[in-house]
């Protein structure tokens, strides 16, 4: 059976086409690299070259052979590449339980931040509401949930939880541009104005606890209760957003999701303050270790990969 260190001896003769010159670069005696070679021929029960007075000459066997060892040796060096970046943390496959506003963060801007960081993971991600997500995180389904603070109350065992503060996002509303011209355009300028606006349009909101809307500003919990709850229910902000883009509903978001909208025009801000924050923190379990590309993304994502603008770290 072929072993790599024949292949690579072999290589080394083949491309130096002299004993003492690939001696010289594999690090070993030319005697022994001249049994080695004497030992393949052998077994292979063909010439591989045609000896020389100062060179060796290749056969055409052993043409056939260099084109698949170099194959074989390549292939074989990005295996050992691909190991050492699985014992370092830098491929691997991580499996996230998430929130309703967190989803749209990590695909606009952990991307980014895994390439800065060099790491090449798959992100499993699972979104849903936090007693599902917590009895994922203790069933060993997931490696850690990224949920908002308000999560950390409906914990079973605290001192086996690590919650790590990540990010601090105020939500602002938002309607379509094209909602806001001739006698709506003082919905930009009053709150009063403002507040009758958003009161007769459909809304669009995450499927999310109803703590957000009890500890939003009155009004905004007071205008949810009246319409008992928003006209769209979606599974991520990404989607209100794309409906409030398409002209459909109002919508919350956070400005690193919806920067490029505001700048196109698509969308404007209303002067009203929500009230209403996504303190986004990242959990698990001190009884379960994490894998090494786990722990390299909470690492990241500890010590503020995302970059966001708004970023403000939770004391």
């Amino acid at each position: 059976m072929w072993q790599l260190q024949q292949l690579v001896q072999f290589r080394a003769v083949y491309e130096h086409r002299s004993l003492s010159a690939a001696a010289r670069a594999l690090g070993v005696t030319q005697p022994a690299l001249s049994r080695v070679l004497q030992k393949l021929e052998e077994e292979l029960g063909a010439p591989l070259f045609q000896r020389h007075t100062r060179s060796l000459r290749p056969t055409e066997f052993a043409s056939v052979l260099y084109r698949q060892a170099s194959r074989v040796l390549h292939e074989s060096a990005g295996l050992d590449q691909m190991v050492e970046r699985f014992r370092q943390g830098r491929e691997g496959q991580v499996r996230l339980g998430c929130g309703p506003f967190v989803p749209d963060l990590l695909s606009r801007e952990l991307a980014l931040a895994m390439e800065r960081a060099g790491l090449k993971l798959h992100l499993d991600v699972h979104t849903d509401h936090f007693e599902a997500l917590r009895e994922g995180l203790y069933g060993y389904r997931y490696d850690f949930l990224l949920y908002d603070v308000r999560g950390r109350a409906n914990l079973p065992d605290l001192d086996d939880a690590v919650v790590e503060p990540l990010l601090d996002l105020p939500l602002r509303m938002v309607a379509p541009a094209d909602w806001l011209r001739g006698e709506a355009r003082a919905a930009l300028d009053s709150e009063a104005a403002a507040l009758a606006f958003v009161a007769g349009r459909p809304w669009a909101m995450p499927r999310v606890s109803p703590d957000y809307g009890r500890q939003a500003a009155p009004w905004f919990h007071r205008l949810l209760m009246e319409r008992n709850g928003a006209e769209f229910l979606m599974p991520t902000l990404s989607a209100c957003v794309g409906l409030c883009r398409a002209g459909h509903a109002l919508t919350l978001a956070p400005d690193a999701l919806i920067r490029e909208e505001l700048a196109a025009g698509w969308l404007v801000s209303l002067p009203l303050d929500v009230g209403a924050t996504a303190h986004t923190c990242a959990y698990r379990l001190r009884s379960r270790p994490l894998s090494q590309a786990a722990g390299r993304l909470w690492r990241l994502l500890a010590e503020g990969g995302l970059g966001l603008r708004e970023q403000t770290v939770i004391p």
